[in-house]
């Protein structure tokens, strides 16, 4: 656990190797494994009991599930979810894959390696229409473009590194134009200004110093040609075309959810603290600035057109450019499914 005053990062926790167990959505009884209810359990109340292996630990980067719990919403389409907790030791397409979980939540990138490993995987929609991949950088001393790196040091872990030189090429820098630092997983290279900028999540570290006071500038990788789509969920093609019921229900509830949390985002930050992350730790600053950012990444015009965790067909071709640009080769065909949204 966190203590209060240090709020979780996501690079420190894959650092230290935590893992946690998994949480029973609407309660806080903990599940005593995670094979019941991945899909098709007849639960007390008569609902589907289905499994959801969340891509990450409990923050409020799932509010949307926390509130659809909470108020009902997977009830209303008969559906009772049940999360598995996730975290730097846990591979959320491996669940699925093995039958534990109906849906997973991952990166668009590590369901694209899977599939190329063979796993016969596809992504129905998304929380995140924008990587949270960051540049960050004090407000006094901001780095606004790929381009105003260049001649400054720039701290990147090496868990980043591969996004980090992705970003490079999209954007023709030369990586020898970069004085690049390595670091370990928190801001204070920043801070202490031993660095000029580093590579964070958005939704992570700037949090984190502002709530400590600390004024930043941060620009997105998406913004600058960098499409993967973060927050994606996922689950078997055979799911997709078996079991679309289901899954249908289980993204309008999601959908609603999050429409409540962006309304108002301390709806997710309370459950978050006081509900489904309670033994975590959580600072609650943080967490409120981090559920304050998420639309940054989740509203775009294509959401005000089509709703959220929609799968836009322009985007979905400029994620397959930037994962073929990683090496990654899968078709979009092969990666997304758009038939669940279209059934919303």
């Amino acid at each position: 656990m966190n203590p209060a005053g240090s709020p979780l990062s996501r690079r420190s926790l894959l650092r230290g190797g935590l893992g946690i167990g998994a949480m029973a959505l609407g309660g806080s009884a903990l599940l005593s494994g995670c094979s019941s209810g991945a899909g098709g359990t007849t639960a007390a109340d008569g609902t589907t009991a289905v499994n959801y292996q969340l891509s990450w630990l409990p923050t409020t980067e799932h509010s949307g599930s926390w509130i659809a719990s909470d108020r009902g919403f997977y009830r209303d389409g008969g559906l009772t979810v049940n999360f598995l907790n996730g975290g730097p030791n846990t591979s959320p397409d491996t669940v699925v894959m093995s039958g534990k979980a109906l849906v997973g939540g991952s990166n668009a990138d590590v369901v694209s390696k899977a599939i190329t490993q063979g796993a016969d995987l596809t992504v129905f929609g998304t929380r995140f229409q924008k990587s949270p991949f960051s540049i960050l950088s004090l407000a006094d001393n901001p780095i606004r473009s790929p381009q105003e790196m260049v001649g400054r040091k720039i701290g990147v872990a090496a868990i980043n590194e591969t996004a980090f030189n992705l970003l490079l090429k999209i954007n023709n820098i030369d990586p020898a134009s970069v004085d690049v630092v390595p670091v370990q997983f928190d801001p204070s290279p920043v801070t202490n200004r031993e660095v000029d900028g580093q590579v964070v999540f958005v939704i992570n570290e700037p949090t984190q110093l502002e709530a400590k006071g600390i004024p930043t500038h941060t620009f997105l990788f998406a913004d600058h040609g960098y499409a993967v789509f973060s927050g994606v969920y996922f689950a078997k093609r055979k799911t997709v075309e078996e079991n679309a019921d289901q899954l249908a229900a289980f993204l309008r509830a999601e959908r609603r959810g999050w429409e409540a949390n962006i309304a108002d985002p301390r709806l997710g930050t309370d459950l978050t603290v006081d509900v489904f992350g309670k033994d975590q730790g959580f600072d609650r600053a943080q967490q409120l600035l981090e559920s304050q950012t998420l639309p940054r990444i989740m509203i775009t015009p294509d959401t005000d057109t089509s709703g959220l965790l929609t799968l836009p067909p322009a985007l979905i071709e400029q994620n397959i450019e930037t994962l073929r640009a990683n090496g990654l080769e899968v078709t979009a065909e092969q990666l997304f499914s758009t038939s669940i949204l279209e059934m919303l």
